[in-house]
Order: C-alpha cells, then sequence, then structure tokens
C-alpha cells in the first residue's frame, strides 16, 4: 500500500510538472519609484504597442493575461526613460527592476527568459572586445590615424565573424525555442540566404505561429527574389522633384541601385569610391539610381549636392521603411545591386576597389575619367 501511494504521489508530481500554464501572471517590483503608470508593450516593425497598463502601489504592479507563444516585451514607467526586456510567456513570473542600475534587473519563472539570459552570457565577453575596438577605432578617427583605424576595422571584422557564428550555433542549438528564430531576426543584417534557411529548417515546426519564426520565414522569400541570377523586382519611386521613377526605365545600362542615407556615415565614407567608379565607367554603360533611406528631404539634397552624386535619385522618406528597401530585403546600410542591361542581378554589396574590379570586368577596361 505505501509503495502504491508513493507511486500515485510520484506520478500526480510527473503530471502536475509537464502541466502548462494557460495564463500568466506578471508580479512586479520596482524599488525607488512608489507610484505612477506602468506599461506592458512590445514592438511591431520598430513600433510601440502597448500591451496592458496599471498602477504602482507602493512600488508594486501585477499584470496577467495570455499568450500564444512566448514573445519579447518591456516593462516601460510613463514619463521616464525606462524600459526592461524579458521574454514573456503563460506562466508565474517576477520582475525586479531597478531603475538606475537596469542591468542588475531580473526575472524568474519564464523558461524562455532563462535561454535567453545564457545567450547574453555567452556573448558578453565578445560584446566587450568588439566594444573595446569600437573604442580603439573612434580614439584612431579622432586622432586622424587611417592605420590604426584600418588595424581597428580588420580586428572589428574578425569578431563580427564570430559573433555572427557564435549566434547561428546558438539558434540552432535552442531551435526548440522561439529564443532561436528571435535572435536570428534581431541581427538578420549578418546573415545570407543559405544560412537563414538552415536556421528556418532546424526550427521546431511547434513554432510556426511564433511571430519571430513567420519573421524569418518572409525574409527567406523575399531574399530568393533577390539573388544573383534574378531578374531584378521592378518598382517605382519619386526622384529629387517629386517625379516617378520606374527601374526599368534605365534598362540597357550596368546600374549599380545603391541604398545609403544623408546620415549613414559609412554610406558617406564610400560615396566617394562610387563617384570614381561613375565618372570612369558611365561612357561606357555605366549607370547609378540611389535609393536613399532618408526623412528629411532638405538633408537628402544636401548630402547629394556636397558629395557630387551627380545621378538618378529617388526616396519616399520614410527612412527605414522604405518600400523598396524592404522588397530588396535591406536591412543594413550601404548596401547596393548591381544589375546587367537586362536588369538581372549579377552582384551584391560591392564596395570599394570590389566595385571597381567587377566593372573591369564588365568593361574589358577603364574609359577616360570624365571631370565635373
Amino acid at each position: 500500500m505505501k509503495k502504491t501511494f508513493l507511486f500515485l504521489v510520484f506520478a500526480g508530481v510527473i503530471v502536475s510538472c509537464g502541466k502548462k500554464e494557460k495564463q500568466f501572471t506578471i508580479e512586479g517590483t520596482i524599488p525607488g519609484i512608489d507610484s505612477g503608470w506602468i506599461f506592458l508593450a512590445k514592438t511591431d516593425e520598430g513600433e510601440w504597442m502597448k500591451m496592458d497598463s496599471t498602477q504602482l502601489a507602493n512600488g508594486r504592479f501585477t499584470f496577467s493575461g495570455s499568450v500564444q507563444l512566448p514573445e519579447m516585451v518591456y516593462v516601460k514607467v510613463k514619463d521616464r526613460q525606462l524600459s526592461f526586456p524579458f521574454f514573456l510567456e503563460n506562466s508565474r513570473i517576477k520582475v525586479t527592476v531597478y531603475p538606475d542600475s537596469i542591468e542588475k534587473s531580473f526575472v524568474t519563472g519564464s523558461a524562455t527568459n532563462d535561454t535567453y539570459k545564457e545567450y547574453l552570457a555567452r556573448v558578453a565577453p565578445l560584446e566587450l572586445r568588439i566594444d573595446s575596438v569600437y573604442k580603439d577605432w573612434k580614439k584612431a578617427k579622432e586622432t586622424r590615424n587611417p592605420e590604426a583605424m584600418q588595424r581597428a576595422d580588420s580586428v572589428s571584422g574578425v569578431l563580427d565573424e564570430q559573433m555572427k557564428y557564435l549566434i547561428l550555433d546558438f539558434a540552432k542549438a535552442y531551435h526548440h525555442t522561439v529564443v532561436s528564430s528571435y535572435l536570428i531576426m534581431r541581427n538578420a543584417w549578418q546573415f545570407d540566404l543559405p544560412e537563414l534557411e538552415s536556421v528556418a529548417a532546424a526550427v521546431d515546426t511547434d513554432l510556426n505561429a511564433s511571430k519571430y519564426t513567420l519573421a524569418l520565414k518572409n525574409r527567406i522569400e523575399v531574399l530568393k527574389k533577390v539573388q544573383i541570377g534574378q531578374p531584378a523586382p521592378e518598382f517605382t519611386m519619386n526622384d529629387t522633384a517629386g517625379n516617378p521613377v520606374n527601374l526599368s526605365s534605365l534598362k540597357g545600362k550596368v546600374l549599380l541601385v545603391d541604398f545609403w542615407a544623408s546620415w549613414c556615415s559609412p554610406c558617406r565614407i564610400e560615396n566617394p569610391n562610387v563617384v570614381n567608379a561613375y565618372r570612369t565607367y558611365r561612357a561606357k554603360g555605366f549607370d547609378v539610381l540611389g535609393v536613399s533611406f532618408d526623412t528629411d528631404k532638405q538633408k537628402w539634397l544636401k548630402a547629394i549636392a556636397d558629395d557630387r552624386l551627380t545621378w538618378t535619385h529617388v526616396s519616399d522618406l520614410i527612412g527605414w521603411k522604405n518600400a523598396v528597401g524592404k522588397q530588396y530585403g535591406i536591412m543594413s546600410i550601404p548596401s547596393n545591386v548591381l544589375l546587367d542591361p537586362d536588369q538581372q542581378i549579377i552582384a551584391r554589396n560591392l564596395r570599394g576597389e570590389e566595385l571597381n574590379k567587377k566593372l573591369e570586368e564588365i568593361f574589358g577596361g577603364k574609359s577616360e575619367t570624365i571631370k565635373r
């Protein structure tokens, strides 16, 4: 009888431990802030969306509800620059937010968030090295030391590659959680199509409804349409005078579709290389179409004039939401695609000497540079 009783108790524990919560409850504490409005929010394509709100009572707050699948949310305090992220899931969660030391804030009760914290711990040493190299580069720039800047750039490139593969490895290892596709999409600009496809193939099918998995699959479909060998998707966008320009109207030339913005320092650094390529090869049939991620028309026009970008320019002046940028899967700038005269994509993201070498290969030598 005793053995039977113990077996039943043990079986009951297994059932209760394996039972999934259908709702979440968040019990939160914000030491040092006794009253005020607290918001539970999330982001959708860069826009904040309020999920719930409540008032603090002696520094404490409570939220409850349900989510279909775990997702990243934020506790925000009204009228304060305070935003604490964590993964919400249907469970009993406790949150402690320290307003003056956000890095010391913590969450318990969310297994998904525990996985995310493990990722943060793994990347922390590498992030410190990346930050240190960036400081070296910034100092070299301030002291006008191009050799030191080049060394820092070289080290930075190596560290970026290490970070890329750390993220990929972690995403594949934790394919059974939404953290996998979340991390890939948060860093999607780093990954090529085959890398994205490898992660998507590994993600558990139970997570197909996750917004991060859906975003990953959508990005894959977008990139498939703009790979080398594909016809360049047609688009129409207004030029600096407000006149519509069709991509197809520029057929017959080797065309560089150049994604940039006036506020983008790397873009401005790259612009002289594009100018030199344009002046060198335009007589042989090379052209450029600038697609700007600007929001301020006057700053856009000034940058065009200052950098002597004498080709056609288009923009919808809505920044990162630029319609052509979305169509071509652009998540970082400067970026570009090179099209042949029939507007097939023949290369992507050619910069500096790489662009010159490709154009020399296409045109079989340089034309006489035409000065302006």
